[in-house]
């Protein structure tokens, strides 16, 4: 495995639980959130820092409508198959990519873009 390809996955795993961490705060009591947050927030943009350095960018889909050239994988493809038009509905994983690149393909959680809608 070459080093771009590790960083790519420790990139996509750190990024993966700083969300998980990011979802936790909320339910951390109010005297602490404030903390957690600025914690989130500072680690986010020590790593957007550190891929920046190493030549590499993170991308995400939230919100934006699927298209099959989309560099990510739908994991719930089967679920909207019967769908016309899809919408990330969250980024599971990020994409990463260097230059134009795709060095490690995202993954994405779609639904029905109807259902988004609304």
């Amino acid at each position: 495995m070459s080093n771009q390809q590790l960083m790519a996955e420790l990139a996509s795993e750190y990024w993966k639980l700083l969300r998980a961490f990011e979802r936790a705060a909320t339910l951390a009591p109010e005297s602490a959130r404030g903390r957690l947050t600025a914690q989130a927030r500072y680690s986010g943009g020590r790593l957007d820092s550190l891929i920046d350095k190493a030549g590499l960018r993170l991308a995400t889909f939230d919100g934006m409508m699927f298209e099959i050239n989309m560099p990510a994988i739908a994991v719930n493809a089967e679920d909207v198959s019967g769908s016309q038009a899809l919408v990330v509905e969250r980024t599971i994983e990020p994409t990463v990519i260097s230059e134009s690149t795709v060095i490690l393909t995202g993954k994405v959680f779609l639904a029905p873009a109807s259902d988004k809608e609304g």
